[in-house]
């Protein structure tokens, strides 16, 4: 029996994936970069499979980086910095990929200024995750105090989670919301809301700390000494290597603008503002020192300094907080995965968009 040319077709495609290397990526949110390496190709160039993994909360994010149900991830460095730090966890940084783009406190429509955030609750992922301590950072500055009562923490869990309970202006159980912090690419999307639902933005977090190192790639240390997963975090990070530089190149703008539109099935007006916030040079994904993953020391000293603020360690004391931050073998920050991949970098365009 003859074969059509679209089951041939399906069958090669089969084939294809079938040789294919699967990685379980976990991430808060569907970057710009993980849009364009998912939607243009990279990830397929590279030989690898990547599924997606929606992290609900970082409690349960980092433990499963920890027990190896995610492979790798991308998640705020002050998760990295707590748990290292704090709980001596076998966690490594082995890159930084943004600081912190559409890093703002948000508010639902009624609400147009901080001051009146006052007697008022604000959803969290964590009341000591870096997110709740920048909050508790911004509204000191108005004058607003967690410690003396002047507002209370909702613990509800991821941005995308926030984001929606937000809109609807309640919890699912009925519960009114008030604020929360938004990432990208929830500014951006709520933008082109209908004015009943859109949120107002009262602050830009990079207005009062600036630089602020935010997602970075994270690995459980024992993936660095096994052959084989540090093999599949490296071909995965120059993976995305290949699509940040994609996305930085302003000669690509319509297609990335495209990928991220049909990543985040999201307008081309809310994809073409998410595009601005991942190319901004300073909070942006492409604002890493270098242009290569590097993570901003000040930017990480700024995440030290705010968690400290607020009690946020117990290490002893005298802890060297300056010297833990450098890089090398069996540190926080570890550089040598991504030094490899950027020395395995294959040649990639990507034909359509």
């Amino acid at each position: 029996m003859q074969l059509s040319y679209f089951t041939l077709l399906a069958a090669a495609a089969t084939a294809t994936a079938a040789t294919l290397k699967h990685v379980n990526y976990g991430a808060f949110t569907q970057t710009a970069t993980y849009s364009v390496a998912n939607q243009l190709g990279f990830f397929t160039a590279y030989g690898l499979n990547v599924t997606y993994l929606q992290v609900p909360n970082s409690t349960y994010g980092y433990a499963q980086v920890l027990n190896g149900g995610y492979d790798i991830m991308t998640g705020t460095i002050d998760n990295a910095v707590n748990l290292r730090f704090n709980s001596n966890s076998s966690l490594t940084v082995t890159g930084q990929l943004d600081q912190g783009p559409e890093l703002t406190i948000a508010s639902i429509p009624s609400i147009t200024n901080i001051t009146q955030l006052k007697g008022k609750s604000l959803m969290v992922d964590s009341p000591v995750s870096g997110y709740a301590y920048i909050l508790r950072k911004v509204l000191g500055l108005y004058g607003l105090y967690l410690e003396n009562g002047d507002y209370t923490f909702q613990v509800v869990g991821a941005t995308v989670t926030r984001y929606v309970d937000l809109i609807n202006g309640t919890l699912p159980n009925g519960t009114a919301v008030y604020a929360t912090i938004f990432t990208y690419p929830f500014t951006s999307e709520s933008k082109v809301l209908p004015n009943a639902t859109r949120p107002n933005i009262l602050a830009s977090v990079s207005d009062f700390i600036n630089p602020f190192t935010s997602s970075a790639f994270t690995i459980r240390t024992a993936n660095l000494n096994n052959g084989t997963t540090r093999a599949l975090a490296r071909t995965f990070t120059a993976a995305m290597y290949s699509a940040n530089k994609y996305l930085a190149d302003s000669n690509n703008k319509n297609a990335s603008i495209s990928a991220i539109a049909k990543q985040l099935n999201v307008s081309t007006a809310a994809a073409t503002s998410a595009y601005t916030s991942a190319t901004d040079p300073t909070t942006g994904e492409t604002s890493s020192p270098g242009g290569n993953f590097t993570v901003n020391r000040q930017g990480i000293l700024n995440v030290i300094d705010v968690r400290s603020q607020f009690g946020g360690f117990n290490t002893t004391p005298h802890f060297n907080y300056a010297e833990a931050i450098l890089p090398g073998k069996g540190k926080l920050i570890d550089y040598s995965l991504r030094d490899e991949a950027l020395a395995s970098l294959i040649s990639y365009t990507p034909t359509t968009a």
